[in-house]
């Protein structure tokens, strides 16, 4: 009962790393011109687009429960973000670091079952970058979500410092970055920007 609830059995122990956290590759990944919430990848009739988990955390937790039965479906997709547990400033430290591990088995098992997926970086105050990049290959491709990082200015130093952090230990060679630009200077890293469809349509009607 233990193995099901932590889902030991998806990946070996000795395929872990630090805080035996799984370790997951950064490959290149086809291109898409845009991305569809996991909430829309069931029936979704398009197959040239990337699934990303930059939702409301309940609206995927099944995928930690079952990962297994997502596979088939999300193979259809040129790739996927990896699911994005939230990792929110008043939260536990343990919290933290538990969400940061599912998010890196989910990965590492789905890549392991042929899934395109590209690892999402995630981050909150500077006591968390201790582990939050640790099992993310360098120089590949990640993910990264902007979303309520430009909510005040505390939020969005956060953001920044945590992306040079990651852009110091991880030296990625490209980034997709979901939502609305935060000014940053990303150097010259290949930076591939996807806009949050709901925000824009409110931004459009003066919401």
């Amino acid at each position: 009962m233990t193995n099901d609830a932590l889902n030991l059995g998806l990946l070996p122990v000795d395929e872990t790393g630090a805080y035996n956290l799984p370790v997951v590759g950064t490959d290149a990944v086809p291109t898409a011109d845009s991305l569809i919430p996991f909430n829309r990848a069931k029936t979704c009739l398009r197959r040239d687009v990337g699934v990303h988990f930059f939702i409301d955390d309940y609206q995927f937790e099944r995928v930690w429960k079952s990962p297994q039965l997502y596979v088939e479906m999300l193979k259809r997709y040129r790739f996927v973000c990896a699911p994005d547990f939230s990792l929110y400033l008043d939260m536990p430290m343990a919290a933290k670091i538990w969400n940061v591990y599912r998010s890196r088995l989910i990965t590492a098992y789905w890549q392991k079952q042929g899934v395109k997926v590209v690892p999402v970086l995630q981050w909150a105050d500077p006591a968390t970058w201790e582990f939050c990049f640790k099992g993310v290959t360098p120089g590949g491709t990640v993910a990264v979500s902007t979303l309520g990082a430009a909510r005040n200015k505390l939020t969005k130093q956060i953001w920044k410092s945590g992306m040079s952090e990651a852009i110091q230990k991880l030296r990625p060679a490209a980034i997709l970055l979901y939502g609305r630009p935060i000014n940053f200077n990303f150097g010259n890293i290949h930076v591939v920007c996807y806009t949050n469809e709901v925000l824009e349509r409110r931004s459009g009607h003066g919401r």
